[in-house]
């Protein structure tokens, strides 16, 4: 399995737990989050479509060749949501330090992406 497929694997499974989570706990499922009922909503609103991105990633993995468009669309995604998170920043200030590592990692996700697919192609 490439480089790329278990990418997608690890991130994939990875959504589908935290959107599962977020679905059945709410706000007490992330720290620092106010405990209201529109915040509690969102979050388990936002809960299945976040499963159905780690899915997305999932099925971007699967076969003898992973999907690279798509790992690339899935990528930049993430980045663009790293890229909210930095508005937040700027606008209201910073989050939780669990929020830091998550923008870490959304922002480099596109050069993962990259790094991996070439590798495979090495």
């Amino acid at each position: 399995m490439s480089s790329l497929a278990n990418l997608a694997k690890v991130t994939g499974w990875t959504c589908v737990g935290i959107g599962a989570l977020q679905l059945l706990g709410g706000v007490r499922v992330e720290p620092g989050m106010a405990e209201d009922a529109t915040v509690d909503s969102h979050v388990r609103f936002m809960g299945p479509m976040f499963m159905g991105y780690g899915l997305a990633w999932l099925d971007a993995g699967r076969g003898p060749q992973p999907d690279l468009q798509r790992a690339r669309i899935l990528a930049g995604l993430m980045a663009l949501g790293g890229v909210g998170r930095l508005v937040t920043r700027a606008t209201i200030g910073p989050p939780t330090r669990l929020h830091d590592g998550l923008l870490a990692i959304e922002l480099v996700a596109p050069a993962v992406v990259e790094t991996f697919a070439r590798r495979g192609r090495a």
